[in-house]
């Protein structure tokens, strides 16, 4: 991902519309690995998915506050290693705490 953000802001692209694209791209690749793997959901879809959203929500809200912020003060390829690591943090701590992955 990291390497499709730096395209995109090297073909014009703002540091928010890459992170955003970026986040969209990640977000569908993100729902199967994090079901299968991390989690080894024994939930329906319809309840994972949710809960899923419910997450990235906030992960999408973090990535937009964190490349504005971290844009102001160091250049958008630096900055988007921070974003990934602290909306990382953000979207996992939710999927915890929203009980992604468990039985309905």
């Amino acid at each position: 991902m990291y390497l499709i953000f730096v395209t995109f802001i090297r073909t014009g692209l703002s540091a928010v519309w890459a992170a955003g694209l970026c986040y969209g791209i990640g977000l569908m690749i993100s729902y199967v690995f994090n079901r299968r793997w991390s989690f080894q959901s024994t939930a329906t879809h319809r309840s994972d998915l949710l809960r899923f959203l419910f997450a990235y929500g906030a992960g999408l809200v973090a990535t937009i506050v964190f490349i504005n912020v971290l844009t102001m003060f160091i250049r958008p390829e630096i900055a988007q290693i921070f974003n990934i690591v602290l909306t990382a943090v953000v979207i996992y701590s939710c999927l915890k705490l929203n009980g992604f992955g468990r039985g309905d």
